[in-house]
């Protein structure tokens, strides 16, 4: 995501010479420390599924729900601005303000109803190196998907930098000094590290990915059909080694391991488009939603930075206020900015049937 919550964390110049760095490979994989199809990747994970009934409900509850996870109230952080120094070599940091973002508990037979058993339960595990990644669940709907996965290192997992804050802004970033790196083909997302199910040496995650080939009409990424694809590399050397070395010199590829995995995925999950007066559209899915500015025009849209709200209200007259640029509010897996608006994936589920209006920016679609 690259609105100003996500600038927090990350500084693009760093973000990108790590990533000019790597480009040792065509393979378009967000999040990753390789070349990807468009704009600057957003790192996500996501936690392991088990069969959702068989757990009272924890599957949803622990993506789309308030298990694990507690409110979280706006407040102030110190942020050190990457690679900047005052005059006497002290890290330069400013205060930035981090939303507000809300949870709701999910309904079991609800959850069920709208996804329909439209989701994998069967895991994948692939190693590399001297760290496992297991994918347990996939969801999708064609504008993104939503990964449930765990890491596993018997010495401890190190191959990501993840806190509360991390979980509250871009979510876990890679680790410079590892070795190791994995991800997601053709997806832009977030990874969100269950603090309450995780430890020392096996990490529960979920990630939200905006699909790449729905973010920008010129991407060479081809819709997701029967899989998606898990990219892992081991490097002969860390990603801070290979970032703090002048490539200008000669260029050498560092891989000395990489695997590739097809993911099976299940059905996707259908979609409903709401309307604007002006001719704007919104397409919604349970799980996530794509608004289009410009109606099916081919011109480019809106910046993300001219989004101030979106905002879903119910038939009940209840709201699910996603996001507020003033307030601040950001309840949601990942905001990406598409060649025509955004894609937004939820961090609960949404039931189109009982939606009145979506408003963005003053805007209602109907």
């Amino acid at each position: 995501m690259k609105d100003t919550f996500d600038k927090v964390v990350m500084d693009d110049s760093k973000k990108q010479q790590i990533r000019n760095s790597m480009m040792q490979s065509k393979a378009k994989v967000s999040r990753l420390g390789v070349q990807i199809a468009a704009a600057a990747a957003a790192l996500v994970l996501a936690a392991p599924f088990v069969v959702n009934a068989a757990t009272g409900g924890e599957l949803f509850g622990r993506i789309w729900g308030n298990i694990g996870k507690n409110n979280v109230p706006s407040h102030q952080v110190t942020v050190t601005e990457s690679g900047k120094t005052d005059d006497h070599g002290n890290p330069v940091t400013r205060t930035a303000v981090m939303p507000r973002i809300e949870y709701v508990s999910q309904d079991l037979e609800e959850a069920e109803r709208l996804i329909g058993g439209k989701y994998t339960t069967e895991a994948v595990t692939t190693t590399i190196g001297d760290t496992s990644v297991t994918v347990n669940t996939v969801v999708r709907d064609g504008m993104g998907f939503v990964v449930a996965f765990s890491v596993e290192r018997e010495a401890g997992v190190d191959v990501f930098n993840y806190s509360q804050q991390d979980n509250e802004a871009m979510g876990a970033r890679f680790n410079e000094n590892s070795k190791i790196e994995f991800g997601f083909e053709g997806g832009e997302g977030k990874i969100w590290v269950d603090l309450e199910r995780s430890t020392k040496n096996k990490l529960y995650c979920y990630e939200y990915l905006s699909d790449i080939s729905a973010l920008y009409s010129n991407s060479e990424a081809a819709h997701i059909k029967d899989h998606i694809t898990l990219v892992c590399r081991e490097f002969t050397k860390t990603r801070k080694e290979i970032s703090d070395m002048n490539l200008a010199k000669g260029e050498k590829s560092f891989i000395k391991e990489e695997k590739t995995v097809k993911i099976p995925v299940a059905e996707m999950l259908s979609s409903k488009t709401f309307k604007s007066s002006t001719g704007g559209t919104v397409k919604l899915s349970p799980i996530a939603m794509q608004w289009d500015s410009t109606g099916g025009k081919d011109s480019k849209g809106d910046s993300l930075d001219s989004v101030n709200s979106l905002k879903i209200t119910y038939k009940d007259g209840t709201e699910y206020i996603v996001f507020d640029r003033k307030a601040p509010v950001a309840s949601y897996g990942i905001l990406s900015p598409s060649d025509t608006g955004f894609i937004v994936l939820f961090n609960r589920l949404v039931d189109a049937e009982k939606i009145a209006k979506i408003t963005v920016n003053g805007t209602a679609f109907n």
